[in-house]
């Protein structure tokens, strides 16, 4: 972990020293991720959270940029329910939260448009390293309750690694521009015996400022 932390911000310190021909953009948006299984009678799983970040566009040749970045993520879902057993209640529910960093490594191209702005597209693969997984369960009988707390990553077969492929679109106006991306997992995010496979796809809203 420590020497995933210190790549992705020696990366960054290099970049901030590219100033003079690099464009940098703090970002933030909507975060849906599904999370699908294969041969599993649940088929996916939908969390919803946030990202935020910055990033860098810098020109390689033409309209063609690669835009790096490091954006931290939050993804969470909760699921139960309740009902009566001999008259008293009963309720359960199990709420997943995860936390990510990640390091997009992109490329784009933009077209000019009227005044100061334009559109462009951006695709390419994106790293993640899991910081924090838990699940919480609760349950209650009557006026009585408990909860435990799991650390997903207790489990050595649920991976903490991550690498998407994806891409989208985007729109800016001045300095402001927002965009729309899509990822897809490529790694099978746990390995255990007789294991169901399963990948996490991400769809992203977000809004950012160019500096």
């Amino acid at each position: 972990m420590k020497k995933f932390i210190s790549t992705l911000l020696a990366a960054s310190l290099m970049l901030f020293g590219t100033h003079a021909f690099a464009q940098m953009s703090v970002n933030a948006g909507y975060l849906n991720s599904a999370q699908s299984f294969k041969d599993a009678s649940t088929k996916s799983i939908t969390s919803n959270g946030a990202y935020a970040g910055v990033s860098f566009n810098i020109p390689v040749a033409g309209a063609l940029c690669f835009a790096p970045g490091v954006y931290y993520s939050l993804i969470t879902n909760k699921s139960g329910g309740s009902g009566t057993v001999l008259g008293t209640t009963v309720s359960a529910s199990s709420t997943f939260t995860e936390h990510a960093l990640n390091a997009p490594l992109y490329l784009n191209c933009g077209i000019d448009l009227a005044g100061d702005s334009k559109v462009f597209v951006y695709g390419g693969p994106t790293l993640q390293f899991g910081l924090a997984s838990t699940t919480k369960l609760s349950g209650g009988v009557g006026s009585s309750s408990a909860d435990r707390t799991y650390n997903n990553y207790d489990n050595q077969n649920y991976n903490r690694f991550n690498a998407y492929l994806g891409g989208g679109v985007g729109f800016q106006m001045s300095a402001f521009q927002i965009t729309l991306g899509y990822d897809y997992g490529m790694v099978n995010l746990y390995k255990g015996e007789n294991a169901t496979i399963t990948h996490r796809s991400n769809l992203k809203v977000g809004v950012g400022y160019v500096f």
